[in-house]
């Protein structure tokens, strides 16, 4: 599991950014993370069904370094000059 937001920007007087880095390391030590993620699967399967064996996932992301007439302009790039 990943914590994906910037400690610094989130931390307020009453727990500092040493204080979260502090904390999930430790919950990762007692295996907090492996708790929530078979939670989270559980209540997903109860809700809506999981059929791992029906899933297939794919993903990529590559570079063109020759550009070229395939070679786009990066989707993230675009967005972020909108």
């Amino acid at each position: 599991m990943v914590h994906g937001s910037g400690y610094e920007r989130i931390a307020t007087p009453g727990c500092s950014d040493r204080t979260m880095r502090r904390r999930i390391k430790y919950w990762a030590q007692i295996g907090i993370f492996e708790q929530v993620h078979a939670l989270a699967l559980q209540a997903y399967d109860r809700m809506i069904g999981l059929e791992l064996g029906e899933l297939s996932v794919d993903g990529c992301i590559t570079k063109a370094p020759c550009g070229g007439e395939t070679a786009g302009r990066s989707p993230w790039t675009a967005a972020s000059r909108a």
